[in-house]
């Protein structure tokens, strides 16, 4: 039992000391992974995760528009050509997140929140690794990783192989409460990408 309690201790200790990073989001602002009085979920992206990240993302719209609750993307581009074209992956980010506002307006508008929904979403370039390491997620960018942060800053629930979204959204109804229903007017929009090509 002894041991055990030691075991534990050593483990508090070793995540304690670890600092998150503060890196900047796409649109230059140094983000904060852990805000204090939010329910901030961080999750995974990469090349191979992409359309993943998505899914995760629509599974979480309706707890969108409430003003405790925020989600944060960290994109690994460590071993992406993105890093070798920097510039254009920060533009591309921007205009699927402007793309990603338009899509969230009615699910705001359902909360009766009535601002702009661009302001709330939040998505890091991650060129070093540097994110991704401080979230303790490790170095596989084809496993879904998922942090849950509490309105103290605290780390409530993290996974570095999230199996469905269901784990996530689950875990929201326990914080958040119930999901809201989906909007009349919710209608998933194709990407302008996917448009252009078609």
């Amino acid at each position: 039992m002894r041991q055990m309690l030691l075991v534990l201790f050593f483990i508090v200790s070793v995540l304690q000391a670890e600092e998150l990073a503060q890196p900047k989001n796409c649109d230059g602002k140094i983000v904060t992974l852990n805000p204090s009085g939010k329910i901030t979920v961080v999750m995974a992206s990469s090349q191979p995760l992409a359309e993943t990240t998505r899914e995760f993302g629509r599974s979480m719209y309706p707890w969108q528009g409430l003003e405790d609750f925020r989600v944060i993307v960290v994109v690994d581009l460590r071993k992406s050509l993105g890093t070798l074209f920097k510039g254009w992956t920060v533009g591309k980010m921007k205009a699927d997140l402007n793309e990603e506002a338009e899509t969230l307006q009615p699910w705001f508008r359902g909360r009766g929140n009535q601002g702009n929904p661009r302001e709330t979403l939040c998505a890091i370039p991650d060129f070093d690794g540097k994110a991704t390491e401080s979230l303790g997620w490790g170095p596989d960018e084809r496993k879904m990783k998922v942090s849950i942060f509490g309105k103290d800053g605290q780390l409530i629930w993290s996974s570095r192989d999230v199996a469905a979204s269901s784990e996530v959204t689950n875990r929201l109804k326990d914080l958040l409460g119930p999901p809201a229903p989906r909007p009349p007017d919710a209608v998933p929009k194709k990407s302008k990408m996917l448009l252009r090509r078609s």
